[in-house]
Order: C-alpha cells, then sequence, then structure tokens
C-alpha cells in the first residue's frame, strides 16, 4: 500500500503495470500506488527531484484507473498519493485534496520536510545534509523540529480531507548508522495522536534496505506498542521499483496477519 512509479522522479522507469504483475506474482491481493503529490512549494533538494510535477497529476490517476480495470478480475488496485505536510502550505494542499477525493482513502500523509530557520529542509536527502544541518542549528533542534512537525501533521490539518495514514514516523532515523546519535523523541505522545485522531500508521520496510538504518520505519518496538494500542497497521514496500514490491514483508508479517 506504498508505491512509487515512473512519474516519480527519483524512482526507477519501471511502469506501474510491473509492479501489478509482481504483486501477482508474490500473491498480494490488493496494493495502492502513493505517488508522491507535487509539492506546494519549491523543491529544496538539490536535485529538485522529490516529488511528480504537476502536469502528470491527470494522466497517473487515468493510467492506474485503466490498470485497475485491466485486473479486476486478478488484483484490487488502488490509487493514492503520498501527501507531504509542509507547515504553512495548508491551504494549498487543501486545494489538491479537494480535486482529488477519491484518492484520500489510499493515501498516506508524510513528514520529510522541516520549517526551520525560516526555511524548509527534506530531513532525508543524503546523511551529509543531515548533518551538516544538524550542526548549523543543533541535532536537538533538529529532531525537536521533526517532532512537532509530524505532530502538526497528526492534527487533522485538512479537517475532513486528511489522509489517515501516517507515514514512517520515525524517519529521522534514517541516517542513525552514520551520526551514531540518539534520534530521542516522544513516542507515547506521538502515537497517542495517532490514536486520538483515527490514523493508520505505515509499516514502512523500505528502511531494512537504507545503509544507516536498517530496520523498518517505525521500529519493531514502536510497531509492538502501536498493536498494543489498538492503532491499525498497514504494510508498505515504500517501492522505487517493481523488483522492490512486497520487500522484507515477512520481517514483519506477525503485525498484519
Amino acid at each position: 500500500m506504498h508505491m512509487h512509479t515512473d512519474y516519480c522522479p527519483h524512482a526507477s522507469r519501471d511502469k506501474a503495470e510491473d509492479y501489478i504483475l509482481k504483486s501477482i506474482e508474490k500473491n498480494i491481493v490488493e496494493i495502492a500506488f502513493t505517488e508522491h503529490a507535487p509539492l506546494p512549494m519549491d523543491d529544496t533538494v538539490p536535485a529538485k527531484d522529490s516529488a511528480m510535477i504537476s502536469s502528470d497529476v491527470n494522466a497517473y490517476l487515468k493510467e492506474i484507473s485503466m490498470l485497475k480495470e485491466k485486473y479486476t478480475d486478478r488484483i484490487i488496485v488502488n490509487a493514492g498519493f503520498e501527501i507531504d505536510y509542509i507547515e504553512g502550505k495548508e491551504n494549498e494542499t487543501i486545494e489538491f485534496l479537494k480535486h482529488n477525493p477519491e484518492t484520500i482513502p489510499y493515501s498516506i500523509l508524510s513528514v520529510h520536510f522541516v520549517l526551520i530557520d525560516g526555511k524548509y529542509f527534506c530531513i532525508d536527502y543524503s546523511p551529509e545534509s543531515f548533518m551538516e544541518k544538524a550542526d548549523k542549528v543543533g541535532y536537538e533542534a533538529l529532531v525537536k523540529a521533526y517532532e512537532d512537525t509530524l505532530m502538526k501533521a497528526l492534527s487533522k490539518p485538512y479537517g475532513s480531507l486528511t489522509p489517515k495514514r501516517i507515514g514512517h514516523i520515525d524517519l529521522i532515523k534514517k541516517f542513525k548508522r552514520f551520526h551514531g546519535r540518539s534520534h530521542d523523541m516522544d513516542l507515547g505522545r506521538i502515537l497517542e495522536a495517532v490514536k486520538k485522531n483515527g490514523y493508520s500508521l505505515d509499516i514502512n520496510t523500505s528502511g531494512y534496505d537504507k545503509e544507516y538504518c536498517r530496520e523498518p520505519y517505525p521500529s519493531i518496538d514502536i510497531i509492538r506498542k502501536a498493536v498494543s494500542m489498538g492503532i491499525p497497521v498497514v504494510t508498505g514496500s515504500d517501492a522505487h521499483s517493481a523488483k522492490e514490491v512486497g520487500r522484507h514483508f515477512d520481517k514483519v508479517s506477525e503485525f498484519t496477519l
């Protein structure tokens, strides 16, 4: 329920149909494409490749709709977006969601960018950029900015249009094996907000393949706590190529069976 196609500038050139065929091969019964929605601000990463471009939105939705019909007797196919929560750009995001309401049940709300020192910063672009920013503003300040932004994303910032699945809630840890520091956050407060406001939790297995992470987002301990609280969990590979569909699901299957 978390996949990116060739409409994503930083994904492979594999087509959506390749993902569907790989899903069928792995006996997955339902999938959702969650392409990175166009950003409501200028992309701050050097490659400018964080999200799809606005002119591709209709083509993306049309393609997934066509494939949904084509494979209707073999697999359930849904179209959604990965929506970036961008502090201060709530109205722009609301307008996007108003134009695409049918995608909201299959969409993910994620935090990749934090507003710090008056500028947007992508926390997961590279270990070098992360540490450069941490050295400039303070590591603890950067972690706090991420936690505070995450809490705002969990406050239903778009009202009834807010996607109710929260993406990789501890993404801030992506480079932990690079810098060796603790990413202390108030996870009790975060999970209480997830539960109180009716979100489900994205179990993102892509973290296992990240050089400086080597575990899912969120960690197994956090997943166990969420399940014990009755928070729904949804498995996603965060696939950016067809071969990544369903990756590492054996390591988290106990939580989703």
